[in-house]
């Protein structure tokens, strides 16, 4: 939380040195998880019995049988040296990169889920353990959906990315963590299946953006990052979203607090 001071606009300048001096402290003291992932994508060995590196590699298997086997407590070792060659094409790709380089994503994604994170329900290791290897799995998704990055003579891109669906499960258990530790709105939700009858105005995209706003603090900027939107596009979107609530509710659009600084519970979702 020290380490939060510095985007706070109110911080001393004695505050804004001490949050500098705790992005040191964090980076030494969570040194352990960087070098767990580094080698993890570096060398393509998998922990079978780790659950955090089972459900990152999770998010790179596209085959079916694969991806249950990954979901039971123990898998054969036919089924786990399959995981581990179909795991390889990160190595193969991402891993190509300068060591220094892998590094610094590493602690780049850190950053972004340390500046995110809010004291309520799970505390910061217990979050960093659920949500670290989405935050990172995205990164290297972003990497290799650019075909610059692909050495086609060793890889057969085109068939990862028929298999590769940037909403497949990580995004799922991402928002299961999310509605277990926080209450914010998981799947079923989002596809109108379990919200109430005044969320099911809205189509499934605007519930994603109204929950990514509201309730998980993402500006139309990293929302637009996260669906490969454009951010004009974003706003616009979640703005009629938002005027389609205030017409279903009888409330005028005109009180509706635009800016989440003024008011904090502008919206607040059943």
């Amino acid at each position: 939380m020290t380490y939060k001071l510095q985007f706070d606009e109110n911080a001393t300048e004695n505050q804004k040195i001490q949050a500098q001096r705790a992005s040191q402290e964090l980076l030494e003291r969570f040194e352990p998880l960087f070098k767990k992932y580094f080698t993890l994508i570096r060398t393509g060995h998998i922990d079978f019995s780790d659950k955090e590196m089972k459900r990152f590699v999770y998010g790179f298997i596209g085959d079916a049988t694969l991806k249950a086997a990954l979901k039971r407590p123990h898998a054969t070792s036919e089924f786990c040296s399959a995981i581990s060659k179909a795991f390889n094409f990160v190595v193969e790709t991402y891993a190509k990169n300068e060591d220094v380089d892998i590094i610094t994503d590493l602690q780049m994604c850190f950053f972004i889920l340390a500046k995110r994170y809010k004291q309520i329900g799970y505390n910061f290791c217990a979050y960093l353990y659920n949500v670290y290897n989405f935050e990172v799995s995205r990164h290297i998704k972003k990497y290799i959906k650019n075909p610059a990055n692909i050495p086609y003579r060793q890889m057969e891109y085109e068939d990862y990315m028929q298999t590769y669906h940037e909403n497949d499960y990580d995004n799922c258990v991402e928002d299961q963590f999310f509605e277990d530790s926080q209450g914010i709105p998981d799947e079923t939700w989002i596809s109108g299946e379990s919200c109430s009858d005044i969320f099911q105005c809205l189509t499934p995209e605007e519930r994603k953006f109204v929950i990514k706003y509201y309730l998980e603090d993402f500006n139309d900027r990293q929302i637009a990052e996260q669906f490969g939107m454009y951010i004009n596009s974003v706003n616009q979107k979640r703005r009629r979203a938002v005027i389609k609530l205030a017409e279903h509710m009888g409330v005028d659009i005109r009180k509706i607090q635009r800016s989440r600084k003024s008011g904090k519970n502008a919206l607040i979702v059943e």
